[in-house]
């Protein structure tokens, strides 16, 4: 009698346990059909307005590039709807929905904060910035002791990022240059991004007692734009180390982590304190004028300098324009576009208003149809 009473009661059991997963599965089925159809609402909103909108440069459009921003975020919604639908997302709730949602309606409002509010004036086009450097022409920054020091001396923190496009990879050549080395005092300072042996692109940084540090990638594509990011912090990456030394040095080429480097015993970052220019696609010759090397032609865009260590997930944001980089970030040093043609070459505001470059020498606006 009792062994039956024990196998009726774990029948019991058993049938209660699958009745409730059978509830369960019905349940989560119903929500996840509900989740899916509140974020394919907002997706063809999304999709609504991007190909609904008109893009150029009168009232009422919207720049071209503003269509990214809604671009990159119908692709993370429509992946965040794959996981749901396809079990991927193991625990499915109405949290995550509202955060994809949230970060859905903020893309819309960004997108729509861009429309132009007047006729692009006739001097303003969408435009690619090339500058001849073989030819004499460069980018003149001017000077500001905040390109090239930031805090204090082994404990400093910045990040260089920016697109560039080379139209020639022969020799040797500064894409953009903060940097000085003084063979008679045994000093470099400062940091340089460059093209090397026409093979590849590095990062360069001073550091103390004659000693360079050049984490780079190989690269010998012309015509073509591509995104490259240098971050340095003093004080270790991520508290990373590599053979119990601390990382303080990444370079990434369109968001990938190419290449790092450890701190090197008594030779801390030496900021460039010659009131030297900061220049693109050429060099200047210490305190004054010009080198007749390092030369470099070729087109920028979307340069920033930032004085903190940017994580890969920032960057790749920074890149793929999830993050708009406005002028008011406390950590933006300086940013400059160059996405259209300007009313003074010779006086271009960056982003902040603090700065100013000016074109010199050989360079031409090549208008974007």
């Amino acid at each position: 009698m009792k062994y039956i009473f024990k196998l009726l009661f774990s029948l019991f059991i058993a049938s209660a346990f699958l009745t409730a997963c059978s509830n369960d599965d019905k349940i989560n089925l119903i929500d996840v059909s509900d989740f899916v159809n509140q974020m394919q609402s907002v997706n063809e909103n999304m999709v609504s307005l991007r190909d609904g909108s008109t893009y150029g440069d009168k009232k009422e459009m919207y720049p071209r590039d503003s269509k990214y921003i809604l671009d990159d975020a119908i692709i993370q919604l429509e992946k965040t709807i794959r996981f749901f639908k396809n079990g991927t997302e193991a625990d499915p709730t109405q949290v995550k929905v509202d955060a994809a949602l949230a970060a859905a309606n903020k893309a819309m409002a960004d997108f729509k904060a861009t429309q132009r509010s007047e006729d692009l004036p006739p001097e303003f086009k969408q435009a690619e910035l090339y500058v001849n450097g073989r030819a004499g022409g460069y980018i003149d920054f001017g000077y500001s002791p905040d390109y090239s020091k930031f805090g204090e001396s082994g404990k400093q923190a910045f990040t260089v990022e920016l697109w560039f496009k080379l139209k020639y990879t022969e020799g040797f050549g500064s894409i953009i240059s903060c940097f000085n080395e003084d063979g008679a005092t045994q000093t470099r300072k400062g940091w340089v991004i460059n093209n090397f042996d026409n093979s590849r692109v590095r990062m360069t940084i001073g550091l103390e007692n004659w000693g360079l540090m050049e984490p780079g990638v190989n690269f010998s594509t012309t015509e073509q734009w591509a995104h490259f990011a240098a971050v340095i912090d003093e004080n270790g990456i991520n508290g990373e180390q590599i053979d119990g030394k601390p990382v303080v040095i990444k370079v990434y080429l369109n968001g990938e982590l190419i290449e790092q480097k450890t701190a090197q015993s008594g030779k801390n970052y030496l900021s460039n304190y010659l009131e030297t220019s900061m220049v693109a696609f050429g060099q200047p010759a210490g305190i004054g004028g010009m080198t007749e090397a390092w030369r470099l032609s070729g087109y920028i865009k979307d340069f920033h300098l930032w004085k903190s260590a940017k994580s890969q997930a920032e960057i790749l944001k920074i890149k793929d324009k999830e993050i708009a980089v406005t002028g008011a970030e406390s950590d933006l040093v300086c940013g400059w576009e160059f996405s259209s043609t300007v009313k003074n070459d010779e006086d271009i505001k960056d982003l902040t208003g603090k700065y100013s470059a000016k074109l010199v020498g050989d360079y031409q606006w090549k208008t974007v149809d």
